[in-house]
């Protein structure tokens, strides 16, 4: 999994080299057996000097496009480009001392909780973008547009960072956010960033998959509820918004997955109902809490229920420490969760996902297990905060 920040290393000698390194494949005809001269090869017809002569072949003209298919095509096109001349302007670059990335303007005013001075504007970006920033960031907008930004928080749980700037651009307006919740595998999707510094790039997807969990970096956690798109996504491209057709926030572009380092067409944004949870915390406390249940956690298939011995498929959970909330719940071994909140739950994804979109600590969520000897339990469990990334640096 890779984060698609860009670093100036490999602007730099992507600018040098002035284009793209291809991996060519070549098609290796099998070597043949040699003919002794003036043998004809069993099966074969003796050559002939007289000229070959081919049969005229008649013209045909190609199927013409149904026009109702024509028109449905220029109006995506039309939808498209209205959504990038539309949104395009409030997408940013963010330069930093290390790199470069995208992000996006917001309305800060969206989040009730938030109290925007008239000259505080917000951009959201990747945390992963602003890290070992040291302060120095430059904002730049279109038509030579730049300013200095300010780091106002970053939660690499979520790898979410909102940058604060005190001018822009006129007639730039944010960027309405969506919702993630209704999302549909197959749904058009538009991401708009600055993959190797080439600013306000758009591509253009499908959504392939919901629910994903992107991997967390080493000793973090896996942000879950996470949207996978095959809309192109690469260096630099972290932090710009994926879009729906009516150019409303889904999601923030992230990740790709991809042995290349480029684009493969699996790519990952947090989705935007995170994106609404911890943009608010992080403006106006520095930092975002996640809920913790304490808990390992392994799938459990049909088949190795029944090799193992164990009374179901579904997670296998089992308390981490005798700290952890699930230990102070009652679980003290082993068990198949599941239902969450009466939520069927089916993979680690999907307890994640619940946990990160529908919860907060301090909170009291009801699990169904399934213990060793086959009894189905309900287990009431008050969440805790889970321990930040500098508490998990200094423990």
């Amino acid at each position: 999994m890779y984060r698609v920040r860009m670093g100036v290393l490999a602007i730099l000698i992507s600018l040098a080299l002035g284009g793209c390194t291809l991996t060519e494949e070549r098609n290796v005809q099998p070597e043949l057996e040699p003919v002794t001269p003036n043998e004809t090869p069993q099966g074969e017809t003796p050559q002939s000097d007289e000229p070959l002569v081919f049969p005229e072949l008649a013209e045909v003209d190609p199927t013409p496009l149904p026009q109702e298919l024509i028109e449905q095509l220029n109006d995506e096109e039309r939808v498209i480009s209205n959504v990038y001349l539309r949104v395009a302007p409030a997408v940013v670059r963010i330069q930093t001392r290390s790199g470069l990335g995208s992000g996006f303007l917001i309305d800060a005013d969206t989040f009730p909780e938030v109290e925007a001075a008239p000259d505080d504007h917000y951009i959201v970006t990747n945390s992963h973008v602003v890290q070992g920033s040291g302060g120095e960031i430059v904002v730049f907008f279109s038509d030579l547009f730049a300013v200095t930004g300010t780091v106002v928080g970053a939660d690499p749980d979520s790898d979410l960072a909102v940058v604060r700037v005190d001018d822009l651009p006129e007639d730039v307006e944010p960027i309405e956010l969506g919702s993630s919740e209704d999302l549909n595998v197959g749904q058009r999707v538009i991401a708009i960033g600055n993959p190797f510094g080439q600013d306000r790039t758009v591509t253009t997807g499908i959504v392939s998959a919901i629910g994903r969990t992107i991997p967390g970096e080493p000793g973090g956690y896996a942000i879950g509820g996470a949207i996978q798109t095959d809309a192109a996504i690469n260096p630099g491209n972290s932090g710009g918004p994926l879009l729906d057709l009516q150019g409303r926030v889904l999601g923030v572009n992230t990740a790709i997955l991809s042995r290349s380092g480029v684009s493969a067409g699996v790519g990952f944004a947090v989705p935007v109902e995170l994106v609404k949870k911890v943009v608010p915390a992080l403006i106006t406390e520095g930092q975002y809490l996640h809920p913790f249940l304490g808990v390992r956690m392994a799938q459990i298939t049909t088949l190795e229920a029944r090799l193992q011995n164990l009374p179901s498929a579904g997670v296998l959970i089992a308390p981490i420490s005798r700290e952890s909330p699930v230990f102070e719940a009652g679980l003290r071994d082993p068990a198949i969760l599941t239902t969450i909140e009466g939520t069927p739950v089916t993979s680690a994804d999907q307890l994640i996902s619940y946990l990160e979109l529908n919860t907060r600590p301090g909170e009291t969520v009801t699990l169904t297990v399934i213990d060793e000897a086959g009894e189905k339990r309900e287990l009431e469990v008050e969440l805790e905060a889970r321990p930040t990334v500098t508490d998990r640096e200094e423990g």
